[in-house]
């Protein structure tokens, strides 16, 4: 049976992260002044964020018009704000600490004790993903990167959670092989785990059907109503994102990730990236891939991600046809 969190009852003086106690032990806290509430705090935060995100969502909405902007601009909002609550994430870490428990591939320290104003977790020492990135062995990379994969594909079907914040800072190599993950303040709870929908398109696509593609990218709500898609100016676009999952073994590289930036962030009218929408569901989704692959270029990690694919991704290796059309 999973032990309770334990509750503090004394607010912390500010936000840092510190060893503390004979176990070792992790203390995060937030708020410069114990009288005032952490939900004021995160109102100052969320208030000054939402100008910025309105105004990039007045930029954004010009650019890309076939974007739904103000669903998008309301999904980040709710989620900077759940960011900001310790409660939560201690919530979600310890259920990720529960799951991965003696996990021949991963370490996820648990919570100790939680309030509005701290989260204190074990101690988790380990290797930076950012020195294994600069400094590490091609085979260190190569596993590194597939533990990585492996965490972010595995866990909505293991926890019905996915973590949503994949930059180097939060996971660590430890000596024994395996991957230490912190941070759970943003997390996708998913509790029907990855989408059937995404696995069953992705092996539509590798199959070349792209009119049944285009069709289940419109009820998903990628392509709105009154947006017409040129099939294969789609195709071409999404090709080199779906490879890895088309061959045996696939290397991630950073002049491959320069070519998929400079492809997305053209802006001519005819680029069929200015067509394609962002259903709110899919916000995180699209985070966490975004900056999955951004890590994995930095790593330039040589892997079998299909494997991983069809072992996590639900539909994408299933006989029976998608719902599309």
């Amino acid at each position: 049976m999973a032990r309770p969190l334990r509750l503090l009852r004394r607010p912390a003086d500010r936000r840092r992260l510190h060893r503390t106690g004979p176990q070792g032990c992790l203390a995060r806290r937030q708020g410069r002044r114990p009288s005032r509430s952490s939900t004021r705090a995160r109102a100052r935060r969320c208030s000054a964020t939402s100008p910025r995100l309105a105004r990039l969502g007045k930029l954004f909405g010009a650019l890309l018009p076939g974007l739904d902007i103000k669903a998008v601009l309301a999904e980040l909002r709710e989620r900077i704000a759940e960011e900001l609550d310790y409660l939560r994430e201690a919530e979600a870490q310890h259920a990720f600490a529960m799951e991965f428990k003696d996990d021949p591939d991963f370490f996820v320290p648990d919570v100790i004790a939680a309030n509005e104003q701290v989260l204190v977790t074990e101690w988790m020492d380990g290797t930076p993903l950012s020195r294994i990135i600069t400094d590490g062995t091609k085979e260190e990379r190569d596993s590194a990167g597939l533990l990585f994969v492996r965490f972010l594909f595995c866990s909505p079907a293991r926890v019905a959670m996915l973590h949503a914040d994949p930059h180097p800072g939060n996971f660590r190599m430890l000596p024994d092989g395996r991957l230490g993950v912190l941070d759970f303040g943003a997390v996708n709870r998913m509790p029907e785990g990855y989408p059937k929908v995404f696995g069953q398109l992705t092996r539509i696509f590798n199959q070349g059907d792209m009119d049944a593609v285009v069709d289940g990218l419109r009820d998903e709500g990628f392509i709105q109503e009154h947006i017409e898609i040129d099939g294969e100016a789609l195709r071409g676009f999404l090709a080199p994102y779906v490879e890895p999952t088309a061959v045996e073994e696939f290397t991630f590289s950073r002049e491959w990730l320069q070519a998929q930036a400079a492809s997305a962030t053209d802006l001519r009218p005819t680029n069929v990236v200015r067509q394609l929408n962002l259903p709110v569901s899919y916000v995180l989704i699209h985070r966490v891939h975004a900056a999955g692959v951004g890590v994995l270029c930095q790593l330039g990690t040589t892997a079998r991600f299909r494997d991983e694919v069809i072992r996590w991704v639900p539909g994408f290796s299933d006989d029976e046809p998608a719902p599309v059309g």
